[in-house]
């Protein structure tokens, strides 16, 4: 069973992948939720990502406060298409539980210490937490078992702007220490994501589960629907259920930094001998299925 840490910023795609994870117990052991900033501002990715877990009746499932702002780049703006809340308004109760003590950037780190090899690290919003963590102790890179990581556009343009997706954007410099970390990587950037499209007959595959967290995936979903129709962050968590659902190339992925139109941009040539393996297929009906039979596991 492989261990996962997922870095995430729900974020209603995040919210999808968490529920994924959750509901894939005999292939996943999640040892904790690392919050950042990103779709929104960190008490919001922090508060929602206890939300989650409260409604999944997870909350045996740690969750850490992690960077609330980038390494160097100016803080870019929420991602709107989630909601002022970052969950599309839905009415889900926050826990009362204290909160841990121990910061994200020292879980992970803690976490590899203890499990060397073992852990699959996704993050799947900016990487600010993961390259913070590598610049403290950079025999974390070769003490992780890989970083599947949701952001990017290797080979499409961004949705940003022309060249840059929003992951990268908001934090290019944390991307780019995490590129260049040495660690096994996986990419799930805009070539892939975009691909796995949801229609309306998801939405009632979803809704006909009857369960809970399922009716909840479907009203998120309905939300995002007014700004995108993608499954981002759940490919990455997908991967660590079945990689058969995927193929890609292997490149050398690198991250524009300097200030300029191509800012954020990750600049990607195909390399057998690449640091990043970059993820371009995937067997979308294949992954709606995994999807939809294993949230209706959940509550």
């Amino acid at each position: 069973m492989r261990k996962i840490i997922i870095d995430c910023d729900p974020g209603i795609d995040d919210a999808l992948a968490i529920f994924l994870a959750l509901a894939s117990r005999q292939d996943v052991q999640v040892l904790g939720l690392t919050c950042v900033k990103g779709n929104v501002a960190l008490d919001k990715t922090f508060s929602n990502a206890r939300r989650i877990l409260a409604a999944a009746e997870r909350l045996d499932i740690p969750v850490f406060r992690g960077l609330s702002r980038p390494i160097l780049a100016p803080h870019a703006p929420d991602a709107t298409v989630h909601g002022a809340d970052g969950l599309g308004g839905l009415d889900l109760a926050e826990p009362d539980l204290p909160e841990p003590a121990i910061h994200a950037v020292d879980f992970i780190r803690q976490q590899a210490a203890l499990f060397p090899g073992e852990v699959m690290l996704c993050p799947i919003g900016p990487m600010t937490n993961v390259a913070l963590a590598l610049l403290f102790d950079p025999t974390l890179a070769h003490r992780l078992h890989s970083i599947v990581f949701m952001g990017g556009a290797a080979f499409v343009p961004g949705n940003m702007n022309d060249h840059a997706e929003f992951n990268l954007m908001a934090d290019p410099h944390a991307a780019e220490i995490v590129l260049q970390s040495g660690a096994d990587l996986v990419m799930f950037g805009l070539d892939v994501t975009l691909q796995a499209r949801f229609e309306a007959a998801h939405l009632d595959r979803l809704r006909q589960n009857g369960n809970r967290c399922s009716t909840i995936a479907a009203e998120l979903l309905t939300v995002y629907a007014a700004g995108d129709h993608h499954l981002h962050d759940p490919c990455a968590i997908a991967w660590a259920l079945d990689p058969t659902l995927f193929s890609g190339v292997r490149a050398r992925v690198r991250v524009v930094t300097d200030a300029g139109a191509e800012f954020g941009r990750s600049v990607a040539e195909v390399d057998p001998q690449g640091n990043c393996l970059v993820v371009t297929e995937v067997d979308r009906d294949r992954l709606f299925d995994l999807v939809i039979s294993r949230l209706a596991l959940l509550p």
